[in-house]
């Protein structure tokens, strides 16, 4: 089976991660914040354990080669830790970077899958990890925002946002390492050396030239337009949580006659 862009198949993967998201929330509404942060650890694991499949499909498909591709650093890959540690720890911080960012992000690899469309086959651990490891990211965080796990607070937004910034600036050097140590493949963690193909990000590449600083390759026009568009999703969606949780705990007034 092969995946084709905005087939019926596509429709039902672009809808799935809200039909998850709402079914969660019927059958846990009525549990304490305990057992619910318990069925998100679970959740989390499960992403976690799909990756890892995937992970050993590629390795042996490989020739037992160890590439970039097996680290789970790139943006939805580390998510799914993300989503671990937030219930594991009740992280606020860890909370906020799967809503905030995970969650758009993850939502957009679903938007923009045409990767999809060079997979032979999506029955296998390859793109099963894709498609239910993005369906989980985007449902599991917009099931915990329902039920009140994720809480939008101005200091773990703040610490989130920090926190992404570095980890976007150190991607540079760990791809640039990576490619050195495995020439024959290609490391991109985070989308900091060039965009994913099909998605608006490819106009803000061409916009720079790549160039060589302290034996890094990188455009510095691309990685700048690529920080700015991140976090300034991570900002709009911080907003916008926030926004929908005071409007829906604002008191009702009624008019009196």
């Amino acid at each position: 089976m092969t995946f084709q862009m905005w087939s019926g198949f596509h429709i039902l993967f672009l809808l799935s991660p809200f039909i998850l998201a709402i079914i969660l929330f019927y059958f846990t509404r009525k549990h304490d914040s305990e057992t619910n942060r318990k069925i998100g650890i679970i959740l989390s694991v499960i992403c976690i354990v799909l990756l890892i499949l995937r992970n050993i499909e590629i390795f042996v498909k490989s020739g037992y080669k160890f590439q970039p591709e097996i680290f789970p650093l790139q943006i939805c890959h580390f998510a799914n830790f993300i989503l671990l540690f937030a219930f594991l720890w009740r992280n606020k911080t860890m909370y906020a970077i799967a809503f905030c960012f995970n969650l758009p992000f993850a939502y957009l690899s679903i938007l923009f899958a045409n990767s999809l469309e060079n997979y032979q086959t999506i029955i296998n651990f390859r793109g099963a990890a894709y498609i239910f490891g993005h369906i989980l990211i985007v449902g599991v965080a917009i099931w915990a925002y329902m039920l009140d796990l994720v809480r939008i607070e101005r200091k773990s937004m703040i610490k989130g946002l920090i926190f992404l910034a570095v980890l976007f600036v150190l991607s540079v050097p760990i791809n640039n390492l990576f490619n050195y140590l495995m020439p024959e493949y290609n490391s991109n963690y985070f989308y900091s050396l060039a965009p994913e193909g099909g998605t608006p990000l490819e106009l803000a590449y061409s916009w720079g030239s790549v160039i060589k600083f302290l034996g890094l390759k990188f455009n510095p026009v691309y990685l700048f337009v690529t920080l700015i568009f991140g976090l300034g999703i991570y900002v709009i969606f911080g907003c916008l949580g926030k926004l929908l949780k005071s409007a829906q705990s604002k008191p009702k007034t009624y008019k009196t006659a």
